[in-house]
């Protein structure tokens, strides 16, 4: 069972979300503030973090950094907000969240489908290569642009 994250101060909405997922099969845990967040981050170790960013007393940046750097989760980060300054959004992309939603324009169902379309993108770094002599070819994500696939050829020599 895939385990999910909420970090939302609005209680109302997080329970929504959380009973949704539930149905979808998921297991889902709940935090009103960050710090309930990072400490349920260790404990519960989720697959996927839906992360508010506008919450009192929250650093939202040091939050996202803590997640992703502070802690052993490889969790997908989703940023859920009402922010729409490109700005911020693309600061939260380049510290290490893997996709973002505006709260005013989704439901729950899109939540679900962002969550299961996240699950799953593989890691590239996770999966062993094995090189053999001769000519290898690889595919892999394009780091430039991560919707490209490139081909890389290596000649191994022994």
């Amino acid at each position: 069972m895939k385990k999910v994250l909420i970090i939302e101060d609005d209680k109302v909405l997080s329970e929504m979300y959380a009973i949704k997922l539930r149905k979808e099969g998921y297991e889902v845990k709940e935090s009103i503030n960050w710090l309930e967040g990072l400490t349920c981050m260790w404990e519960f170790n989720p697959d996927v973090v839906l992360l508010d960013i506008m919450m009192p007393t929250m650093n939202w940046f040091e939050t996202l950094e803590a997640i992703k750097h502070q802690t052993s989760s490889h969790s997908k980060i989703i940023i859920f907000t009402n922010i729409v300054d490109k700005d911020k959004i693309d600061l939260a992309m380049k510290s290490g969240a893997d996709d973002y939603l505006i709260k005013a324009n989704t439901n729950p169902s899109d939540v679900i489908e962002k969550i299961n379309i996240l699950l799953k993108k593989k890691d590239v770094i996770n999966e062993p290569v094995y090189i053999k002599p001769g000519l290898n070819t690889f595919k892999m994500k394009n780091p430039l642009n991560p919707d490209e696939d490139i081909e890389i050829s290596i000649n191994i020599k022994i």
